[in-house]
């Protein structure tokens, strides 16, 4: 029997088997085959259930394996502790793909891990594979084959459109339906991935991506479980010119506790997925409502370089709105240029011109409204356009709607903030394929998505750094946890300066040191088993004398035995205290997600008080590097902002660099962090660090 490829077996199966299905009561196996016949579906429907002769006007079988074939595609509806067999059978019948809408399997307990791996090994055992479990189906609309039980599918028609969409949850790819029929938005294909255990977002995204009927493609995420496969999928649509956008749970404690109980996966640190999805091309959103209004505002387009936004309104408050949700985005509202408010004051018009472009005062009248739009189209200090109509929008959007029609095609990204419900009109531009924001604030964060997009970004190849002369007291450490020695010597072969430094044994070797080191100083403890030294009194500053030297040594020795009483001191870490224009962190973390990455954020105690910091995929290169120090609002005084003194941006650029060539040692480090890094006029100095290795 010829094999057909996943993508047909999921979009386009020539039978469809109905595992557990009945035709009594309402409940998801009874409507499941009814959906598929209803909108259209024109392959075999195969009810398969011991208990039943028959469903609805269809034969049933007792197992799968009794239908007559081809089957290609298989809907898992029996309990949990079944489906292991039920695999099986339909590995027998030469089952293609098997999409499990049963629960209860990793994201409930013990057993129902055990139940998913067992299943898994069935099904790669048999050829089969599995979509799920616990998903709500998988949706084609041309041709249809909706194989799900999801009760969206009563709506009497689903239209068929260029958006593909995956979901990791099952009931929300009920809403998209929803959403996008009362918007005019129109679906190719839609999947509810589950649980993930063998089909993977990254594979039915390549199918999309080959998919010629698929333009976008929509994502509601809770974690990426195939980070390199996301990766080059996400990189090849952009190639093929197919944004991928996508709306991530997890920015907070709670949601990412709500990801680990919902799909027992692990949600990663919310900056390191942004970094991922900045580095390999995505579109993030922040608002579940900016998912829908990206569409049309990222399709077929490209990202571009000029970030000022001209926002026209005929409502002061309204725009006023979309103004402010701009600028907590980032964003720049811009005026007209002043020969543009010329032009539209001779021809009899009238523009407030500021950040706001109101024209309230004018009128909203088509004439008025085009002459104005054309002006801001044409204008070259901005590079997208918002029109933020009022009541009109309700009733009459032929005056402030219907007048962006013309710009269809045009290459600065537009649309329309609706301020009055407005329903109808909101219809009418999707019709027109002209973006219809249903709020200021949703308005920004897609404005915010499609202007922070970028190309993806190559990841630096060859190190810069000697692998070897790095690895070589990272294999020496015994622990896992470096102490400050050990840190010294790696941050060193990486090229970052150091403060000067001495270990001694003693308070007595620490005297007779003294003058090589030179006052004020600062003394720490050496254990790997003491890593945040200062919670345990490990740290001395501003030693100004031999006197408080001895007397320094002593007491944090007592301290540390009293903090930690089991810790192995193994010295003491002499050190010149160093004075300079800024503190600054730079660190190194493998994340749980996306892998590698870099993090600058303001240093010292600071970086506990403020989430300040710019992150990266590591490795990055120097420009990167700088780029990152730009984004640091704590590092503007060494910018030079306000005519302080500059601090040797490309010194601590090279430092990012350098610590981030730690990813080409694969997984040897876990952690390193360099805290502070002080800059100084001239050269930056390592004054403290830690480093953990991977078990």
């Amino acid at each position: 029997m010829a094999r057909i490829s996943l993508g047909k077996a999921l979009f386009q199966p020539r039978a469809v088997a109905m595992i557990g299905a009945s035709d009594e009561g309402r409940r998801h196996h009874a409507m499941a085959p009814l959906y598929l016949e209803k909108h259209g579906y024109k392959g075999r429907i195969i009810p398969v259930n011991p208990k039943r002769k028959k469903v609805y006007k269809h034969k049933c079988y007792a197992s799968v394996s009794d239908a007559p074939g081809p089957i290609d595609h298989a809907l898992v509806m029996t309990p949990a502790k079944t489906v292991p067999g039920v695999i099986r059978d339909c590995a027998k019948a030469g089952v293609k793909v098997a999409t499990v809408f049963s629960a209860n399997f990793a994201e409930a307990d013990a057993e129902g891990i055990r139940l998913q791996e067992e299943m898994v090994e069935a099904a790669a055992a048999g050829g089969v594979r599995i979509v799920g479990p616990n998903c709500m189906g998988v949706y084609c609309m041309d041709p249809p084959a909706i194989i799900s039980p999801n009760r969206i599918m009563q709506i009497p028609k689903i239209d068929k459109g260029n958006i593909g969409v995956i979901s990791q949850s099952g009931s929300l790819t009920g809403t998209f339906v929803s959403r996008g029929q009362h918007r005019g938005l129109a679906f190719s294909k839609i999947v509810s991935i589950g649980n993930e255990c063998d089909v993977s977002v990254p594979e039915v995204g390549e199918i999309m991506v080959d998919d010629p009927k698929t333009k976008i493609i929509l994502m509601f995420l809770e974690t990426i479980r195939d980070a390199d496969g996301f990766a080059a999928m996400a990189r090849r649509a952009f190639a093929k010119n197919k944004p991928v956008v996508v709306y991530k749970i997890g920015r907070s404690e709670a949601a990412a506790e709500f990801t680990a109980s919902h799909t027992g996966a692990i949600a990663g640190t919310d900056s390191a997925v942004d970094a991922f999805f900045k580095q390999h091309g995505v579109i993030r959103v922040r608002h579940f409502e900016s998912l829908f209004e990206m569409t049309y505002l990222a399709l077929d387009r490209k990202p571009i370089k000029n970030k000022n936004i001209a926002v026209i309104a005929s409502t002061g408050g309204g725009g006023g709105m979309v103004v402010d949700n701009l600028g907590v985005n980032g964003l720049s509202p811009t005026p007209l240029p002043k020969e543009a408010e010329q032009r539209i004051f001779d021809a009899g018009g009238v523009v407030s011109n500021g950040p706001l472009i109101d024209i309230t005062l004018a009128g909203a009248f088509p004439d008025n409204v085009k002459r104005i739009l054309r002006e801001a189209f044409a204008a070259k200090n901005n590079g997208a356009v918002i029109m933020t109509p009022g009541s009109s929008a309700e009733f009459n959007p032929e005056r402030t709607v219907t007048p962006l029609k013309e710009f269809l095609g045009h290459e600065k990204p537009f649309g329309a903030a609706l301020i009055p419900e407005a329903a109808d009109t909101a219809r009418l531009m999707s019709s027109m394929k002209i973006p219809a924001f249903k709020s200021p604030e949703s308005c920004a964060d897609a404005m915010r998505g499609f202007l922070e997009w970028e190309a993806p970004k190559p990841l630096p190849k060859k190190p810069t750094v000697d692998l070897k002369r790095i690895a070589r007291p990272l294999n020496s450490a015994n622990n896992s946890v470096l102490d400050e020695s050990q840190c010294q010597r790696v941050f060193r072969a990486l090229g970052i300066g150091q403060a000067k430094s001495a270990v001694v044994a003693s308070a007595k070797e620490a005297l007779r040191k003294a003058k090589s080191i030179g006052f004020p100083m600062v003394v720490k403890v050496i254990s790997s088993d003491v890593p945040h030294k200062t919670e345990a009194g490990g740290v001395a500053l501003g030693i100004e004398s031999r006197k408080e030297l001895e007397a320094a040594v002593k007491r944090i020795a007592r301290n540390v035995k009293k903090f930690a009483p089991k810790a192995k001191i193994d010295g003491f870490l002499m050190q010149k205290m160093e004075a300079g224009l800024a503190e600054v962190l730079i660190g190194y973390r493998v994340d749980d997600i996306v892998g590698p990455t870099i993090v600058i954020g303001t240093g010292g105690i600071l970086s506990e008080i403020y989430s300040d910091a710019a992150v990266r995929l590591a490795p990055v290169n120097k420009r990167t590097a700088l780029e990152m120090i730009k984004e640091v609002k704590g590092l503007a005084p060494i910018r030079g902002y306000r005519g302080l003194p500059k601090g040797d941006l490309d010194a601590l650029a090279e430092a990012v660099q350098q610590l981030s060539q730690l990813a080409h040692l694969g997984d040897a480090v876990a952690d390193a962090e360099i805290n502070p890094l002080i800059v100084k006029k001239k050269g930056v100095v390592a004054v403290d660090g830690l480093i953990v290795k991977n078990q």
